[in-house]
This record gives C-alpha cells, sequence and structure tokens, in this order.
C-alpha cells in the first residue's frame, strides 16, 4: 500500500568521489523520521541538486575547484546511478536548476566561470553546453567581492526569465532563456546594497515579491518583482540575526513556506533559523530564532505541509529535523540522521 505519509528526499554533500555524497532519505511527515537510503559515489562535491520530478533523474554540480562539472543521474532497479556529465568551464559550481519546459538545464560557477546551459536528451543525459555568460565587476568587500562570485540561479514561475544573484558584484541579473536555441539574454540588473553580497532567493506563492538572503550582511531583502519584465525594485530589509550577537556569521538558504505566511532564513556561526511573519503587503515581521540542530546550516528544507524544516547542518554531518508550530515557528526536535557533511536537502519524489 502506498504510504502518503513518506517523503523521498535527496541530499548532496562535500564528499569525494570514492564516497556516497548523494544520498537518497526517506521522511515520515507523520512522526518526523528521517532515515537515509541508497547513496551514490563516483562524484566530488555533489553540493547542489537539482530533481526532475516526471522523469525521476537527478542532476548535481561537482563543486570543484580545478574545473567543476555537471552531472547527470537516472535511477533503476539498483538505485542511482550516472548517466554521464559535461564540463561547467569555471571553479566551484555551486548552484543550478531545469527549465519548466524540461529541455535545459541553467547553473552558475562561484569562481572564475560563466553561467551556463546545456541541453537536456530525451535519455536524460546531458549534451553539450549551449551558452555561456559572463559577469564583469566587484564590490566593497575586499576579501569576498574582488570579482564575480554568481551564487544561484531561480527560474521566475510561469515565464521564460530567470534572477542570477552575483554575491560578487552586489548584483541580481535578470535573464531571458531563448528555449529554441538555449541562449540567454540580459535584460536588465538590480544593485543590491554595497556589501550585501546576495546568495540565494525564495518567491511568494501568491504576492509579487521575491526574498533576497544577503550572505554577507546577514539580512533578508523584501524585493517587489515585475515577473512580465523581470524587474525588481526594493521594499525592505531586515537582519537575521538577533540584537546583540556579535559573533561571526554569513547567511546560507531563504524559503516560503507554502502557504505564503512565513519567511525562513539560516544563520551559519549563529546556527539558526531566523524565522519572519508575511504581512499581507507582503513585507516581514521578525519572529524569532531557533537553534538549528548543529552548526553551519549551509541548506534547509520545509517538507510539503507545512509542518517540517529540515535543516542540513555542515559541519556537524547531520540534517535536524525541526517541527513548525501553527504560528508559523519553528521547534528543534530530538530528530535527526547523520550524513558527512550534508549541504542540500531536495525532495526526491514520493514513494
Amino acid at each position: 500500500m502506498h504510504d502518503t505519509n513518506r517523503i523521498r528526499l535527496v541530499s548532496g554533500s562535500y564528499n569525494s568521489a570514492d564516497n556516497e555524497g548523494i544520498r537518497s532519505l526517506a521522511f515520515n511527515a507523520e512522526t518526523g523520521a528521517l532515515s537515509v537510503e541508497e547513496g551514490l559515489a563516483g562524484v566530488e562535491n555533489p553540493s547542489f541538486l537539482a530533481y526532475a520530478e516526471e522523469a525521476d533523474r537527478l542532476f548535481a554540480v561537482s563543486e570543484t575547484a580545478d574545473g567543476g562539472a555537471v552531472v547527470a543521474i537516472g535511477r533503476g532497479a539498483a538505485g542511482w546511478s550516472e548517466t554521464n556529465r559535461q564540463p561547467t568551464f569555471g571553479d566551484y559550481p555551486c548552484h543550478l536548476t531545469i527549465d519548466a519546459s524540461g529541455n535545459w538545464l541553467l547553473l552558475v560557477n562561484y569562481e572564475g566561470g560563466p553561467i551556463c546551459v546545456y541541453p537536456i536528451q530525451e535519455d536524460g543525459s546531458l549534451g553539450p553546453i549551449s551558452d555561456t555568460v559572463a559577469h564583469e565587476g566587484s564590490s566593497v568587500n575586499a576579501e569576498r567581492q574582488k570579482c564575480p562570485h554568481p551564487h544561484a540561479i531561480y527560474p521566475i514561475p510561469h515565464t521564460d526569465l530567470y534572477l542570477v544573484n552575483d554575491l560578487g558584484t552586489d548584483t541580481i541579473y535578470t535573464y531571458k532563456l531563448d528555449r529554441a536555441n538555449g541562449k540567454l539574454m540580459l535584460l536588465r540588473q538590480m544593485k543590491a546594497a554595497p556589501g550585501a553580497g546576495p546568495r540565494h532567493l525564495a518567491f511568494h506563492p501568491s504576492l509579487p515579491f521575491v526574498y533576497v538572503i544577503e550572505e554577507l550582511a546577514n539580512a533578508v531583502s523584501v524585493l517587489e518583482l515585475d515577473r512580465a519584465a523581470g524587474s525588481l525594485s526594493h521594499r525592505q530589509t531586515l537582519p537575521t540575526l538577533p540584537p546583540g550577537f556579535t559573533g561571526s556569521n554569513t547567511c546560507a538558504e531563504v524559503a516560503v513556506s507554502e502557504d505564503g505566511r512565513y519567511v525562513y532564513g539560516s544563520n551559519r556561526g549563529h546556527d539558526s533559523i531566523a524565522s519572519f511573519r508575511v504581512g499581507e503587503d507582503g513585507l516581514l515581521e521578525p519572529i524569532g530564532h531557533t537553534p538549528s540542530g548543529g552548526q553551519t546550516p549551509r541548506h534547509f528544507l520545509l517538507v510539503p505541509g507545512g509542518r517540517w524544516l529540515l535543516a542540513a547542518n555542515q559541519d556537524s554531518d547531520r540534517i535536524a529535523v525541526l517541527s513548525i508550530g501553527e504560528d508559523g515557528y519553528p521547534s528543534l526536535t530530538d530528530r535527526f540522521c547523520e550524513l558527512t557533511k550534508p549541504v542540500c536537502i531536495r525532495l526526491g519524489g514520493n514513494s
């Protein structure tokens, strides 16, 4: 019998190719139990993943310094297996996404490389790169912003437009994807505050707003989005840290609850999940902070249903389970699973 409470997930990590850096997980949405299932070795530092639900296929970056790669992975009776891989023509590829058409994969290289577009073939393999686009510039943080550092790429829902956060240039770029030829065209740019370091973002499910987590400023910004034009306008910025915190910290992930009522961001250093309530105007009101259940929550996942948050604590080798209350506030539970340096959690299909 199909268990509607059992949700299949997949995690990426910083791990050597000799180890199973990609792991399938099973989560029980009734009890909060989380367990580790089959894994896949052969990919060095499979730090970020994208899952194609209809095809039951997975794509992973290989985040390495000496020329990165992107890997196509299929699932058979024996579990996950590599289909093929393509070079990314840059170092430390760190984020990727699948176009809504299912025909294209787009990724960013954090260091010394371009934004890349690849065709996804009928057999799930990746074809040779179809386009590359490189940024130019720098910003005010001498240590972190000497050059461009594209950190994430996101499709604007129900459009052929993409937003790219560049931590190095303090800029959010809007691109249009030519789906016939796999080419990108730059439409516009929006500057973040100097030294902000825009990292990841999340879309509100119904209001025209985007929430951007700023790694270097330890803040979340609210941007109003014109979906048709791909233009952004700043509306609000709030800190992700509690008043009086003086330690070292950088932000990482941001997510919006499926009902659009709450926004969450992760703090690495304070090692917490910051929670915000969303007003009818899309602006945020702080709720509080919850321990992430370990050190360095690089990524987290809001489980469908709105009851659970899973935090990937990179430097504690564990994914912790947080329970979300009716008031939107997460509470740490005693549930967790142990994995080597988990840094990404994605839905991997129901089973």
